[in-house]
């Protein structure tokens, strides 16, 4: 269906533009814009379509150029230079509008990233980032900017920098409520801080679980299969095997690209390699040796090789993959020149911002000398104006009686508000009281519940296949959620439960019977779902005796009360 409307969309753009008599080539371009989020390749096909040589105005070409520069990128194609982007660069700075100076330098430096020329990429996107403070409509390319930037200064291993990057992120992302750069930003402060040593890995896990659990609740797979990344690696290093493998059978299971991703391809190997799967470890891992570049991955995968091929006994192994790892090293070696360059560029910023701090100092030591100056001045003059003295007090009086007065009222004007927000504040409490009843409505009347009742009720007569898929799965999970005042969110975090207690309270909560529940959760047995529903119990640290099901209702009533003492509190 999306497709059949862009094809109409470009039918219907490309017949306006051969039949219009008299061309608004400024309006094509503008519709160009809108459809640079959604559609790029259609915006791309438009701007091929308008000559360029046709343009009457110099706003319009470097309009133009802008636009162009930038539907390339979207839609991946190589630029053989920076000619085009250059000429709308001139001509925003010449007119000095700071939205188009953004967007004209971010991607200038997006075309010196893809040429893998970070020193310059990162000074064009400082510029950019300078430019959006003086607009208010900057916030999703201030994120988009600072994204880049952490990426890039991650990837040379300049933790600082790109902690300091992606923190800022994080507070743009909050207060923008993007969950998407928060879950991004959170995440990568994980992985900074991962690499750091194991001193840090208590805090890496604590961000990565905050990010994974609002990706889960507000962001779709593609935000969470970096995120299921970066937990592979935690528990790869801590190490805890069956994460590991857990995580990262997740992150591959999200990939749309199953063929070339080869970091995951590592992740995929290490894991297993923990779990002593060593034949599963291998075929992994020899995927990655078949790269055309990926050195540094190379480099790790020959090393897992070289541990797996001793640990089988096939010692004959090891030496030829010590000769590649040596090769791939030499290789990965080569593209870490940059590195120096960058730190260099670096070092030199921060030179200026000291000679810009020291040169503030100056200016404010000059104005507090002028000042004691002046101030001098005026002790000499006022000896000679004593007479004056007594009308100046008066005028001084009746100003500070004004202000006194107008202080009283301002004050009155904020008592009125805060009775206003008070006011405000209780609506909004009862509207969120009726969004949770909502919820509940709604998960009773969804069309996954009705699904599991409906497989359950069938199941009580006949055998059947009928069951939910992984992402029916996270949907179901997502709305018990919301349905049982976050029930799931909350044992999560308090138990840490696996999936499948996680399935397996869910379909408690759902009112499937136990002898029913095993065919839902990978067809398990019912001696199997009631062993795990014990040990459910026991995380809970519920009384012996017990049943799973009531445990579980009891703790939606407890959550809905306090949810509700906390709105009558407020």
């Amino acid at each position: 269906m999306k497709k059949a409307v862009k094809i109409l969309i470009y039918t219907l753009t490309i017949l306006l533009v051969a039949c219009t008599s008299r061309r608004d080539y400024g309006a094509l371009l503008r519709q160009a814009d809108s459809l640079l989020a959604s559609q790029p390749d259609s915006a791309l096909a438009l701007l091929d379509h308008i000559p360029f040589d046709k343009l009457e105005t110099n706003a319009d070409s470097a309009y133009y150029a802008l636009l162009m520069t930038q539907a390339r990128d979207r839609n991946y194609v190589p630029q053989a230079d920076d000619s085009l982007i250059q000429a709308a660069v001139r001509y925003y700075d010449q007119h000095s509008n700071a939205a188009m100076q953004a967007r004209a330098y971010y991607l200038w430096g997006s075309f010196y990233r893809d040429k893998n020329d970070y020193p310059n990429a990162i000074k064009k996107y400082a510029t950019a980032l300078s430019y959006t403070d003086k607009f208010p409509t900057s916030a999703e390319l201030k994120a988009t900017l600072l994204s880049n930037m952490g990426y890039l200064y991650y990837t040379q291993n300049l933790r600082s920098e790109a902690d300091s990057i992606y923190h800022q992120a994080e507070l743009l992302a909050e207060l923008q409520k993007d969950t998407i750069s928060l879950c991004y930003a959170i995440s990568q402060q994980g992985m900074i801080n991962l690499e750091r040593g194991k001193e840090y890995y208590s805090t890496a896990e604590q961000q990565m679980m905050q990010a994974l659990s609002i990706g889960k609740a507000y962001s779709g797979r593609v935000m969470l299969t970096p995120i299921y990344h970066s937990l592979g690696m935690l528990y790869c290093h801590i190490p805890k095997s069956e994460y590991a493998l857990q995580y990262a059978r997740l992150n591959y299971a999200n990939l749309k690209d199953t063929i070339h991703c080869y970091r995951t391809f590592l992740l995929l190997g290490n894991a297993y390699l923990l779990n002593c799967q060593y034949d599963s470890a291998s075929i992994f891992l020899q995927k990655i040796l078949k790269a055309e570049r990926y050195y540094d991955t190379k480099v790790d995968a020959c090393m897992l090789l070289s541990e797996i091929a001793q640990k089988k006994g096939e010692l004959e192994k090891i030496t030829p993959l010590k000769e590649l790892q040596i090769q791939y090293q030499d290789s990965a070696n080569m593209n870490l020149q940059d590195h120096a360059i960058l730190n260099t560029v670096i070092t030199h910023e921060r030179k200026n911002n000291s000679r810009l701090l020291r040169q503030r100092k100056s200016i404010i030591y000059a104005t507090c000398a002028i000042f004691l100056v002046l101030c001098s001045y005026g002790g000499f003059h006022y000896r000679k104006k004593q007479l004056q003295h007594k009308a100046e007090k008066q005028e001084w009086e009746e100003r500070l009686q004004a202000e006194i007065t107008q202080a009283n009222r301002r004050k009155q004007e904020l008592a009125e508000k805060e009775q206003e927000n008070a006011t405000l504040q209780e609506r909004i409490n009862l509207l969120t009281l009726k969004k949770q009843t909502c919820a509940g409505n709604e998960y009773k009347t969804s069309a996954l519940y009705i699904k599991v009742t409906r497989i359950a009720k069938t199941l009580s007569s006949v055998e059947t296949k009928e069951n939910l898929d992984e992402e029916e799965w996270n949907r179901f999970i997502t709305l018990t959620d919301a349905g049982w005042y976050g029930i799931i969110t909350y044992m999560n975090e308090k138990y840490a439960l696996s999936a499948e207690e996680i399935k397996i309270c869910c379909l408690n909560l759902a009112g499937v019977p136990v002898v029913h529940i095993g065919h839902f959760v990978n067809g398990q047995v019912r001696s199997t779902i009631q062993l795990k529903s014990k040990n459910i119990l026991q995380k809970m640290e519920a009384p012996k005796g017990v049943l799973l099901k009531n445990t579980l209702f009891s703790l939606a009533e407890q959550l809905k009360n306090d949810h509700q003492g906390t709105f009558q509190a407020l």
